[in-house]
């Protein structure tokens, strides 16, 4: 894509070409540094406290009142391993107003909380569960750590009648038969609940017809669509209490819902821009599997890599494309995020992020730990006014400043305005990096100028708009079509 002009009061450029020899260092754990390094302690959090939100509520049309509500998707599964005992709980204490469940039964009739059709992306096994006894399942247990990281622990599989006990009478639930051939029986488990009709909503595919059950036995009921069957929004919307399309909707697919009058409830919300987009479109409902960041939301100084598992907020900016396989991996013995794609993409680090405040320092390592590509870059945008993906190279669609180091040593400086990465302002010299070895870098903010450090020295200063550095957020970004890794490590922020 060819960058299109970028509207400022112009740039101060002061880039210093200094070759600085001392820039690189060991990555840490590579061949040339052992490997068995006790991991650092995890991450201390800002001061930053969490954002007041009102009590739960302990009912459906309280929740319903409500100008803006958050439902765990699946427990929140970009957090913890879905539909788990531990994802509901995690996703309640971190502020979610209720949770979603999907239930499977077996072939011995149990049922149980599980999304897929299938055993196998979860639990790994290729069978379907509808084929599996109580007893085959139960053997096994959820894997999300090829979502989540190496390190998070295996979950087994809840049961849907222990999962209710376990949450109590308080916690409003969301609760959808994935087979769809279970609707009585999981009936018959809501009745047998305490305010059964006061805190459950009957979830389901707006056009299938297990909804007049539900709401023969009393139940609120959500229906959720695509732009396919827009042509049977005057239905739904008689048919159901709350409706639901996907985020991805267009604007105007979501207002004529909204038009409606109804509740509707998007889903899946993962990114603040995701929430302020669909809060100015008369949404109300979030059905989110990002809890633990747009809720709870409480920003670390630095990265998680070393624990290898997510903190939550950290996402990879291919998730609607590719899923599970986009999370790049950690290496927990060398506290670093591995991002090894033959495509352009970037890693969101939410986790960092105070919302409402400006960046003033950024710390980072760039390593190849195996070969530096002939051609390409990787590096970060930083200072960016929005958390939402897509824009050019994956790297989002808000504005900052991004900086780039490539194989031979040259760090640049570009605005990026909007997605779109525009002519570097400043550049600089660095030592060119080596299999193995690493790139310390330091970036300070002041209003409208950047300085870029290494080691004692200098690498280069600009002058941008203040407008391209007011935000919190960082993205970190691989930038060639090799599959050579790129490790990325050793993350600190201050803000301002």
């Amino acid at each position: 894509m060819t960058p299109s002009p970028i509207s400022r009061r112009g740039f101060l450029i002061a880039g210093l070409s200094t070759a600085l020899l001392a820039g690189c260092t060991a990555v840490p754990g590579s061949r040339s540094a052992p490997t068995t390094a006790a991991p650092s302690a995890s991450p201390t959090l800002s001061p930053s406290p969490t954002p007041s939100r009102p009590p739960a509520p302990s009912s459906i049309p309280e929740l319903l009142a409500r100008e803006r509500f958050y439902v765990g998707h699946r427990g929140s599964g970009d957090n913890w391993p879905e539909h788990t005992l531990t994802a509901y709980r995690n996703a309640r204490a971190a502020g979610a107003d209720a949770i979603e469940i999907s239930v499977c039964a077996t072939s011995d009739g149990v049922l149980v909380c599980h999304h897929d059709l299938s055993a196998e992306r979860v639990l790994g096994v290729d069978k379907k569960i509808a084929d599996m006894t109580w007893s085959e399942l139960s053997a096994l247990q959820v894997d999300a750590r090829s979502w989540l990281g190496v390190n998070t622990p295996l979950e087994p599989v809840a049961r849907l009648e222990d999962v209710l006990r376990e949450l109590g009478p308080e916690v409003l639930v969301f609760i959808e038969d994935k087979q769809g051939t279970n609707t009585m029986p999981i009936l018959d488990v809501l009745d047998a609940q305490a305010r059964s009709t006061e805190r459950f909503v009957w979830k389901q595919w707006a056009p299938a017809a297990q909804v007049r059950a539900a709401k023969e036995r009393g139940y609120r009921a959500w229906g959720y669509f695509d732009e396919e069957q827009l042509d049977r929004l005057d239905d739904f919307a008689a048919t159901f209490d709350i409706l639901g399309v996907p985020t991805g909707a267009s604007d105007e697919l979501i207002q004529q819902v909204v038009g409606t009058g109804l509740p509707v409830m998007c889903w899946e919300v993962r990114f603040h821009d995701q929430v302020e987009r669909l809060a100015r479109l008369g949404v109300t409902g979030m059905m989110c599997s990002n809890v633990g960041y747009l809720v709870d939301g409480r920003p670390s100084d630095r990265d998680a890599f070393a624990t290898g598992r997510r903190a939550a907020g950290d996402l990879p900016s291919a998730i609607d494309t590719l899923g599970w396989s986009s999370q790049p991996a950690f290496v927990p013995s060398r506290e670093s995020l591995r991002i090894q794609s033959a495509r352009a993409t970037s890693y969101l680090m939410g986790s960092l992020a105070a919302a409402g405040k400006r960046l003033r320092r950024l710390d980072v390592t760039i390593a190849w730990p195996d070969a530096v590509p002939p051609s390409g870059a990787a590096g970060v945008v930083f200072a960016l006014s929005g958390d939402g993906p897509g824009g050019q190279g994956e790297r989002g669609d808000a504005t900052g400043c991004q900086l780039t180091l490539d194989g031979s040593g040259t760090i640049a400086i570009a605005p990026y305005e909007r997605g779109v990465t525009g002519s570097p302002v400043s550049t600089g010299k660095v030592e060119a990096p080596a299999e193995g070895s690493a790139v310390r870098l330091r970036i300070d903010v002041d209003d409208d100028h950047v300085r870029v450090t290494v080691g004692e020295r200098t690498a280069l200063e600009a002058v941008l708009e203040a407008s391209a550095l007011r935000g919190p957020w960082v993205r970190l970004f691989k930038d060639d079509k090799t599959d050579q890794a790129v490790e990325f490590s050793g993350l600190r922020v201050a803000f301002r």
